[in-house]
């Protein structure tokens, strides 16, 4: 019995070390989980409702009411974006 639950502690422990290391890979190429996929959905959305019958009215009822947002909450927003989407390498790289 008492080898049995060595093995399952030691398999266990095997398999937090193996979702560390692919987590810290994860942080470390820049994938924050599913942020990217989010934020594609949210800025792709009104553009492709437009061409789907049913959509094309809440589409452009939505970027009517975003007009009507504070220019902090899209700058913030926007910025969001862009840091997510990585583009402060974009400018890095431009830098040298």
């Amino acid at each position: 019995m008492l080898g049995f639950v060595k093995s399952w502690w030691d398999s266990k422990q095997e398999s937090r070390a193996a979702e560390s290391q692919a987590r810290a890979l994860r942080i470390q190429h820049g994938i924050p989980g599913w942020a990217d996929e989010y934020l594609i959905l949210v800025w792709s959305y009104p553009f492709v409702a437009q061409f789907i019958p049913g959509l094309s009215q809440s589409a452009s009822q939505g970027l009517t009411a975003a007009a009507a947002l504070p220019d902090w909450y899209i700058g913030g927003f926007i910025s969001i974006s862009f840091a997510v989407f990585g583009i402060n390498k974009l400018f890095q790289w431009k830098k040298k």
